[in-house]
């Protein structure tokens, strides 16, 4: 198969940002009268657009609450960020060792998005212009729009771009566009089972070591495209 572009999801993929996420929202649900647990959350809102998981949370919290409560659970994760948040292991590893154009592909917002890449220093692998958020398109993932932005401004084919997702709802999106994704599933937010819900979605190929990336990539290379 022919790669011309390698496009990533951000939270859960390059940093361990989803659990850290998933353990306040649940703890600040808690606060607000809502019991919860931390399995349900992620399995709820991992690869969520802030716009979808809102509708979800004022149907919990009320109206009244949920823009309140949005915005105390931002402020507490990027605070706990600003002091844990890092790469995943190898990420720096395979970001070094691909050998192929790369950007990112998030439903995160783009301030976020660049909050995060400077707490981890990967905003030396990233510039600007290779960042694609969800409010940069009229719908976000599962929606296909954010994966075909990425390829059109890259000016490659959909067939010709590989996607690395860790949620359902990102993998849906690359499916749509007609691009091969990868799943991975070596973050703290992946419980026992996880990699099957991420096969079954549609990923051609899963693994739990950003390490193994390089390879992966290159044994696909090395094969023909599907029919």
């Amino acid at each position: 198969m022919s790669i011309k572009l390698v496009i990533f999801d951000f939270d859960g993929v390059l940093v361990d940002s989803e659990f850290i996420t998933g353990q306040i929202t649940c703890e600040h649900l808690a606060k607000y009268g809502h019991e919860t647990n931390l399995e349900t959350v992620l399995k709820k809102y991992v690869g969520m657009h802030d716009n979808i998981r809102r509708k979800h949370l004022a149907e919990i919290l009320g109206e009244h609450q949920v823009d309140r409560f949005i915005a105390e659970t931002k402020d507490l994760s990027l605070r706990v960020y600003e002091k844990k948040l890092t790469p995943l292991k190898n990420v720096e590893y395979a970001l070094k060792n691909l050998g192929l154009p790369i950007c990112i592909a998030s439903n995160s917002r783009l301030s976020s998005l660049k909050q995060k890449l400077s707490i981890t220093k990967l905003n030396r692998f990233f510039h600007e212009e290779k960042l694609f958020v969800g409010g940069m398109v009229e719908n976000p993932k599962p929606a296909p729009d954010i994966y075909l932005l990425a390829a059109e401004m890259h000016n490659v084919e959909p067939h010709e771009c590989l996607v690395i997702e860790d949620s359902v709802h990102g993998i849906n999106a690359a499916v749509s566009a007609n691009m091969r994704v990868i799943g991975y599933y070596g973050a703290s937010h992946c419980y026992e089972g996880y990699h099957l819900s991420l096969k079954d979605a549609g990923a051609c190929a899963l693994f739990d070591d950003m390490v193994e990336l390089p390879k992966i990539i290159k044994d696909l290379l090395n094969t023909n495209p599907l029919s």
